[in-house]
């Protein structure tokens, strides 16, 4: 199912994943006028996309990233389109070893070079087994 996100608020949008099988999520983000969310500054990479999933008690769980972190994130399992503002989640089988349940999540973007960091989705992430 598809859904409509604009980057000038978060989208409410709850997300099913199959535990130890692979995870793909292509978002892309307009503004409210539907024009493309240019995610390109300066410098080509400013932009750093994050896929935060949480327990019930707001502790990461695990998380998807553009970049490198440190556990429990994921690296470099997401891609962002700087200039067709596409965020694209390939997250390969062996790390999606969450265990099954419900969690909540949110996909935040931000920018190197300021303070900012943009809420793009929440919702609910709800793990199943295969």
């Amino acid at each position: 199912m598809a859904t409509k996100v604009s980057a000038d608020v978060a989208s409410i949008v709850d997300v099913t994943a199959r535990r130890n099988d692979s995870f793909y999520l292509q978002t892309t983000l307009t503004q409210a006028d539907g024009s493309i969310y240019l995610l390109q500054g300066a410098d080509t990479n400013a932009y750093v996309a994050k896929f935060e999933i949480y327990d019930s008690n707001d502790v990461k769980v695990l998380a998807f990233i553009s970049g490198t972190g440190s556990s429990p994130e994921v690296n470099n399992t997401i891609t962002v389109g700087a200039t067709t503002g596409v965020l694209t989640t390939n997250v390969a089988a062996t790390s999606m070893t969450i265990r099954s349940g419900t969690y909540k999540y949110k996909l935040v973007v931000s920018h190197a070079g300021d303070a900012v960091t943009n809420t793009v989705m929440v919702g609910k992430f709800k793990v199943v087994d295969i």
